[in-house]
């Protein structure tokens, strides 16, 4: 490398014996710049550690401080380019000539001198560099620049073009603000009214409309990732979520000012309790913008670190235009965002309680927030909350007993074990096993399965029995259990000789099987035991294979360890004498790739008192926890939010390099720097203080961002382009002038969207007829598909028939995915998080995993198969023919254009329906004359339904 012209041989070459600060760049610097910067700078910081600045290597990296100032000998980089004292050697490539070491060990013996210090830098620029980009420019009051325009829009636009025409205004207007088509109706008087308010009245009509609020409720859901299901492995559902959307609806169509809508969803439970009380509820509900955040991973409580990321990430591009995620594992490498900027927020985050779905390790929700007061709510539950508690203690006292005995079995048997058998299974393979063994009454003969490295697929078939020497009598596992798990109690009749055989959790102390499942994933037949999710013993008790998370033969039994400890069955021997063990155990789930692992083991010692204290301490236990779900089953019922509340307030440590497990130093909880770097000022989390830094109107963003938006969605494109991203890796505004006037009058007029519809909706650009065409999205399709089938139900909906929260078991094998039928608007189907509803996604649906700023428009052939064959849209069409043919004949072609497209048909219209219809009916040879006249019409109206003039806006 060179710098300056000088190769780096000259600059290291002769100089003073004293290194000054002045000399760094010439004698430093450039070894840093050539060695070190192309992986510790500002592109990348491999392990946390940045040598681009000063600042960066005085904070250090993931294995700690890289330079001790005048200690070379305790300087990690100088170990590193040494390759001494374990620490491997920097660069990589190849070790530094010695002069190059040299240089840079006196260097840092001299007290690594680095002039470097500047101004404070962010994101890999200066603070003051920063705060040029426009975006971060204050908004500006706009003088409009001419007063020939009516509309100050048309003024900075210079608008010029012909007006539409009244129909293709209307229905522009209409699907605009409703996303519904206008009625024929609708459509006759704006073209009968001649006046100059006539748009402007159809403007207002459509704002007061409630479906306003469920189209540009659906904008909002699409930027926030709204979802019905919580989106870790098993996608449990999130029953309460729909009263957010609901909110959501409701406040767009009250025009509630956007700062006030957005100081809600940040900070509404804390908002709630400073009153008044007729709005608790709603406040409250608000904070569903935060609770539905994405969960993660088997356990979403261990995993919650990316819960705050999504949730972040989404803040960022929803209110501010700013990819806030990116700074996640290190500064922003493009904007003004550090990564303390993050940890800042991130502490506000981590001092929240969310409301948990549940998830795949624990499966029951907890924690949804009451929609009533803490004293009403302390009030109507604490009565019930001490019975609760009550049986609590009761439980627990069970279960140290329970613990005390099988302690005591523990120590017993590990005084008298004896291995017969031990040994690990290749993946997918099998192995038998036989012996043959003096027992007495009582003994225990045990067989463990042992996880291994991919417990999770460590299913595992057992075959056991075992015969009496001399005698015919015989006991066989799969036989016997299948019988007691049938019977719905295998551990009940043991001590009678009924049944021998037990299930045992060994993961610390030998404790029964306790917990029941039948039927387990829908499956008949398929039993299981088990201690939470695992470890189990499986039965399945039907004819056929059942199909779950591998395949399970019937009439068969099969075991499942913990990824901490085996699971095991034992036979407790009912005589004394001899007798043969036979057996075979094989790999069930294949794939592993690690097989299984096992040990049979023989125990001398006559178990059967201390068994019998612990099945009769393990029959109370059931009854107490049924006594239990029937006391939380009569619960005082409470309408519930899935929200959050304020949790333990506290400033989160850095995760280097994004890893939880690796902290570094404290971040005080404040405001991005790049905006003020204000620190929270109130009590608790800081939620509060977050969401008034957002609403502020002096806050360079949002306004600016949700200006966009609204001229986004009513052109089909913002005026900067990439409305989630107003950062330098964004696009600049097309128009930026435009951009300030609108947001300064957003904020101005109270920050009310309804008249900044109005503004932009009755300006000549948006009356102009080259207006940007566009297709329907996929909600107005199927809308207007339920409106021209006359079965669309125009009340909103409210929650969905989720199956009850006892009966969930989801899993990542089988999660929830089941999509609700209903005639409702389609903002309130339900958004199942890991699989798209088929229609919604088919026609470009948001993503509920991703903020979604716009929708996509993509052309597929499925999209042209739906209109051939899905039964949904075959049934609108035949609903629509059905209407059709309900008018007199020659009132019938008139009725499907007026229905498919709300006009009346031109001559060539007709001609071409008359045509169709005649050629239809005639193809019908295999369909009764009775059904043929339905079935023509049926297909006509198909041919329209699918046409560009029904699917696309002009």
């Amino acid at each position: 490398m060179r710098l300056l012209g000088l190769s780096l041989l000259t600059l290291l070459v002769g100089g003073s014996t004293e290194l000054r600060a002045d000399d760094f760049e010439s004698k430093v610097r450039p070894l840093l710049v050539e060695h070190c910067i192309s992986c510790h700078g500002p592109e990348k910081q491999k392990g946390g550690l940045r040598l681009d600045t000063k600042a960066g290597w005085q904070e250090g990296g993931e294995n700690g401080t890289a330079i001790v100032p005048g200690k070379p000998d305790e300087s990690l980089l100088i170990k590193a380019i040494r390759g001494s004292d374990g620490v491997k050697q920097m660069p990589p490539k190849g070790k530094l000539p010695e002069r190059e070491q040299a240089a840079l060990t006196k260097w840092v013996k001299d007290g690594a001198p680095d002039p470097r210090v500047g101004p404070t830098r962010i994101g890999g620029q200066s603070l003051n560099d920063a705060k040029k980009w426009w975006a971060f420019q204050p908004v500006k009051k706009i003088s409009v620049p001419s007063s020939k325009y009516t509309n100050p829009i048309d003024a900075f636009l210079a608008t010029k073009g012909k007006p539409a025409d009244k129909r293709t205004l209307i229905r522009r207007a209409t699907y605009d603000l409703t996303g519904l088509p206008p009625t024929v109706a609708d459509v006759d008087a704006f073209v009968k009214d001649e006046s100059p308010e006539a748009f402007a009245k159809v403007v207002d009509r459509l704002l007061a409309s409630p479906h306003y609020g469920e189209r540009w409720g659906r904008h909002w859901l699409d930027l926030v990732r709204y979802a019905d299901t919580a989106g870790e492995n098993s996608d449990h559902p999130a029953p309460h979520a729909w009263r957010y959307r609901n909110w959501v609806i409701d406040a767009i169509n009250a025009d509630k000012p956007y700062n006030e809508f957005v100081r809600e969803q940040i900070a509404g439970d804390i908002l709630a309790a400073k009153g008044p009380p007729e709005k608790y509820a709603e406040h409250v509900i608000a904070t569903g913008y935060l609770a539905i955040a994405r969960r993660f991973d088997h356990d979403s409580d261990q995993s919650m670190h990316l819960t705050h990321e999504d949730g972040i990430d989404t803040l960022g591009k929803a209110f501010l235009g700013l990819t806030l995620g990116c700074a996640r594992c290190h500064d922003h490498k493009y904007d003004a965002i550090s990564a303390k900027d993050y940890y800042a927020l991130y502490g506000i985050f981590a001092s929240t309680k969310f409301a948990f779905p549940g998830c795949e390790a624990k499966q029951q929700p907890r924690d949804m927030v009451p929609l009533v007061t803490p004293a009403e709510w302390d009030r109507t539950v604490k009565p019930h909350r001490e019975q609760v508690a009550k049986l609590d203690a009761e439980i627990r006292e069970v279960a140290d007993s329970q613990i005390k005995v099988a302690n005591g079995i523990q120590s017993s048997l590990a005084k008298s074990r004896t291995v017969l058998s031990t040994g690990e299974i290749p993946d997918g393979g099998d192995k038998r096993f036989a012996a043959e063994v003096d027992v007495k009454k009582g003994e225990l003969l045990m067989l463990s399965i042992t996880p291994l490295k991919n417990y999770g697929a460590d299913t595992t078939l057992v075959e056991w029995e075992i015969s009496e020497v001399g005698t015919k009598r015989r006991w066989n596992a799969t036989d016997e259990l299948l019988d007691d798990f049938l019977a719905g109690n295998p551990h009940g009749d043991h001590l009678g000789n009924k049944n021998v055989w037990w299930t045992f959790d060994t993961r610390n102390r030998p404790m029964p099987l306790h917990e029941p499942v039948r039927n387990h994933s829908g499956k008949v037949g398929l039993d299981i035991w088990r201690n939470g999710d695992t470890p189990s013993v499986i039965v399945n008790a039907s004819n056929e294979t059942a199909a779950v998370w591998t395949k399970l033969a019937p009439r068969s039994l099969f075991a499942h360890p913990a990824p901490d400890g085996n699971v095991a069955l034992g036979w407790l021997s009912p005589i004394t004498g001899k007798v043969k063990i036979a057996g075979r155990i094989q790999d069930a789930h294949p794939g592993g790739p690690d097989g299984v692992g096992w040990v049979l083991e023989r125990f001398a010692v006559d178990v059967r008192d201390d068994l019998r204290t612990l099945t009769e301490l393990g029959r109370k236990r059931p009854a107490l926890e049924a006594k239990k779900a029937e006391l939380l089953r009569s619960a005082p019922k409470q309408d519930m939010a899935y929200a959050v509340v304020e949790g333990t307030p506290a400033d989160a440590k850095l995760h280097l390099r994004g890893d939880p497990e690796k902290l570094g130093e404290a971040v005080p909880r404040r405001w991005l720097e790049i905006l003020g770097g204000t620190p929270i000022t109130t009590s608790g989390s800081g939620r509060l203080d977050l969401a008034n830094w957002i609403a502020s109107k002096d806050n360079p963003l949002t306004a600016r961002v949700m200006a966009n938006r609204i001229w986004l969605h009513h052109f089909g494109k913002g005026l900067v382009p990439t409305p989630n991203d107003f950062g330098t890796r964004g696009v600049a505004p097309t128009n930026p002038v435009l951009l300030d006037w609108l947001a300064s009058e957003f904020v101005s007029s109270g920050w009310s969207v309804k008249k900044l519809h109005r503004t932009i909706m009755l300006s000549e650009a948006y009356r102009t007829n080259s207006f940007a065409r566009r297709r329907l999205s996929a909600e107005e399709i199927r809308d207007s598909l339920l409106v021209a089938g006359g079965t669309l139900d125009r009340e909103p909906a409210k929650a969905h028939p989720f199956p009850p929260e006892s009966a969930w078991s989801y899993t990542q094998h089988v999660p929830f995915g089941t999509f609700f039928e209903t005639n409702k608007r389609s903002v309130f189907l339900v958004n199942v998080r890991n699989r798209r509803h088929p229609f919604l996604g088919l026609f470009d649906g948001a993503d509920p995993n991703a903020t979604t700023p716009e929708r996509q428009a993509t052309t597929v052939p499925t999209q042209a198969l739906f209109f051939l064959n899905d039964p949904f849209f075959h049934a609108q069409a035949e609903k629509v023919a059905g209407r059709v043919l309900a008018k007199p004949n020659a009132e019938r072609i008139g009725e499907l254009f007026r229905i498919a497209f709300q006009r009346e048909p031109k001559a060539k219209d007709v001609e071409f329906a008359n045509r169709f219809l005649a050629e239809y009916r005639s193809s019908l040879t295999d369909v009764p004359e009775s059904g043929r006249e339905k079935a023509a019409w049926a297909a006509l109206a198909r041919v329209l339904l699918a046409s560009n003039e029904f699917l696309f806006v002009e």
